[in-house]
């Protein structure tokens, strides 16, 4: 699994499209905001993985799990997440929820993660 993050806006997409192995198959780019577990074991990319894991708090649905069982089903999916902790502190108790846990779930991916980007202004550095 590689993992990407970086600002709204900032390229992740296109990074991450690089990164893809070549391969005869069409390669499948799924959106996290609409995303269902079944959907990831065919993906290459999951853009705004970040959708995902506000779909699974609305739903009440443990979030963890849901995550690393998506992971082992597709163990070379790449993730682009945009960072929403550099921001104000939403009021709203459901936002800082969803705030604290994509970072805890990045942080968790970004350990399990063969590499890690940082994309800013179309440029991705490895940080792992």
């Amino acid at each position: 699994m590689i993992l990407i993050t970086g600002g709204a806006h900032q390229g992740k997409l296109e990074f991450a499209k690089t990164l893809i192995e070549k391969s005869p198959k069409e390669t499948i780019i799924l959106d996290g905001e609409h995303l269902t577990g079944e959907d990831a074991s065919k993906a290459a990319v999951i853009r705004r993985f970040h959708l995902y894991i506000r779909s699974l708090l609305a739903q009440e649905r443990p979030v963890k799990e849901a995550v690393q069982d998506l992971i082992a089903k597709n163990p070379n999916i790449i993730l682009t997440v945009t960072e929403l902790g550099c921001g104000i502190v939403p009021m709203d108790a459901f936002d800082r929820q969803y705030r604290e846990t994509v970072g805890r779930i990045c942080c968790m991916l970004a350990t399990e993660a063969k590499d890690v980007y940082r994309v800013t202004c179309g440029i991705g550095v490895k940080i792992k």
